[in-house]
């Protein structure tokens, strides 16, 4: 009942019936003064009130009532409803403001009926195109910044072999042994450029939609036990020991395939950068209708800077220990594209005494 009796259309009846009942009295008021008027007093025959009398006579005492009414209720409605003409002006320049490009002004509407529901409406549109200019900015700003790490991190490894083989080819006193060591620095960056180009392919798909997901029912435990085993040399050459704490039974529904992806950069991650600790702990539990799976290192940790991009296409953190472990910067970045098709989330946390990645994902039910 409130929110009918604060409606526009509610408002306007009651504007309407306040202009009618102030016009009506003052008319009504009138018509009382003049006629006690002429009965307590002696109007002479050719006097100004009297012929006016006379002319009231002769069109009608209704007819005289409407004449003074309906302009008086009309001045009385427009002075009511002046203010909605002001909301009216602002909600124009609201709309004006922003097919000019101007998303920062807002529109302020103090009333309680579909005008400030529309100036909302407006302030809403103006935050999200705001926001939507933001994001094609940024969009814009990453994609020159991915085309320059591109360039960087292609040219690099190739600008290596190029030379390499050069020195080869215009150098005849190499001897057997140099000549082996600079064809496996060669084919060492050649593994390298063809390893980025491969992962750059499949950002490609995931982004385009090339790659399908096909999902069935995985247990989650059962996958990371088998990956474990087969990063058992990995972990053996890095002296390091891998901890599993898994509640049994932990039904998802996936692509086996990429979640394997997933979890394997993860662990290749925490072998490269957790050699200084001793133990690696792979952790799954069920969180109400989400499954976690938390992977954790004990070496040097992600600073703050690095922990808010880490995420990013290209993002190496320090490109001296990227390149040291032949690291692309694409690994993460795929990763949470998966996860995301997978309807999940992954994130990271670091400190000076452990590194923390934190997949969730749907729970089959």
């Amino acid at each position: 009942m409130a929110k009918i009796m604060r409606s526009f259309r509610t408002q306007m009846i009651i504007r309407l019936c306040v202009s009618m009942l102030m016009a009506g009295t003052i008319t009504f008021g009138l018509y009382k003064i003049l006629q006690h008027y002429y009965q307590t007093s002696q109007v002479q025959m050719g006097e100004p009130l009297a012929n006016i009398r006379r002319t009231i006579a002769s069109i009608g005492d209704i007819n005289v009532f409407l004449i003074i009414f309906i302009p008086l209720a009309i001045l009385f409605f427009f002075l009511l409803t002046k203010s909605y003409g002001t909301y009216f002006k602002k909600i124009s320049t609201g709309i004006h403001q922003i097919a000019n490009g101007d998303f920062n002004s807002r529109v302020h509407i103090s009333t309680n009926d579909e005008f400030r529901v529309i100036a909302e409406d407006i302030n809403k549109a103006a935050q999200e195109l705001k926001e939507s200019l933001q994001r094609e900015n940024l969009a814009i700003s990453s994609k020159e910044q991915l085309i320059v790490n591109l360039a960087h991190d292609l040219r690099t490894p190739l600008t290596s072999v190029l030379g390499y083989l050069e020195l080869l080819m215009k150098d005849q006193q190499i001897s057997e042994d140099q000549m082996k060591h600079f064809l496996s620095i060669a084919h060492t960056k050649s593994l390298r450029l063809e390893k980025l180009i491969d992962e750059l392919f499949e950002i490609s798909r995931l982004n385009y939609g090339m790659l399908k997901m096909e999902k069935d029912p995985i247990n989650i435990g059962e996958l990371i036990l088998q990956l474990k085993e087969e990063f058992y040399p990995s972990l053996e050459k890095n002296h390091l020991i891998a901890r599993i704490d898994m509640v049994p039974n932990l039904q998802i529904l996936g692509d086996g395939e990429m979640l394997a992806r997933v979890f394997e950069n993860l662990l290749t991650n925490a072998i490269r950068y957790g050699s200084e600790g001793k133990y690696i702990d792979i952790k799954g539990y069920a969180d109400g209708n989400m499954i976690v799976i938390d992977v954790m290192n004990y070496g040097s940790y992600i600073p703050e800077d690095d922990l808010t991009h880490i995420f990013d296409v290209f993002y190496t953190g320090d490109r001296s220990r990227s390149l040291e472990h032949n690291s692309t910067g694409l690994g993460l970045f795929i990763a949470k594209n998966i996860i995301e098709q997978h309807n999940g989330t992954i994130t990271a946390y670091s400190d000076p005494i452990h590194t923390k990645f934190e997949v969730r994902l749907p729970r089959q039910v």
